[in-house]
């Protein structure tokens, strides 16, 4: 068990607990795969390049959902006030405080999450605009 997991909830550090870090996995597996079926069917459909921009979406589905899992914290959670640990380990966040913390992960996580996937959405557009042309 991770040292975070032991001590329960710590602001800005750690909100979830294993099942719910493996749920954040999950759908980070989910994001990549479509993107991966979004970016095939856009190259054998051999549509404009332009729409390979449309891969930023599930890309950063794929990318939010490593980064919670990763950092084993909940952004959905943060911005509710909320950690869940497990079924029977749930609560709400009473200390102002230590939800603007969680506030400002959140929006950390987000950031990174919508930089990367906006890159790899930019290469994978470049990649498809000289493949093209």
């Amino acid at each position: 068990m991770a040292k975070d997991e032991s001590q329960g909830y710590l602001p800005g550090k750690c909100n979830i607990g294993p099942k719910e870090i493996k749920k954040r996995y999950l759908t980070g597996f989910i994001g990549f795969v479509i993107a991966a079926i979004l970016a095939v069917f856009l190259s054998i459909s051999e549509v404009n390049y332009l729409f390979f921009i449309l891969l930023i979406f599930p890309l950063f589905l794929g990318f939010i959902g490593f980064y919670q899992g990763y950092k084993r914290f909940c952004v959905a959670n943060a911005i509710a006030g909320i950690y869940v640990f497990s079924d029977t380990k749930k609560g709400s966040i009473k200390d102002k405080k230590s939800h603007r913390i969680d506030l400002k992960k959140a929006l950390i996580l987000i950031t990174y999450s919508f930089i990367s996937a906006a890159l790899l959405t930019m290469v994978m557009t470049l990649i498809a605009y000289y493949l093209v042309v």
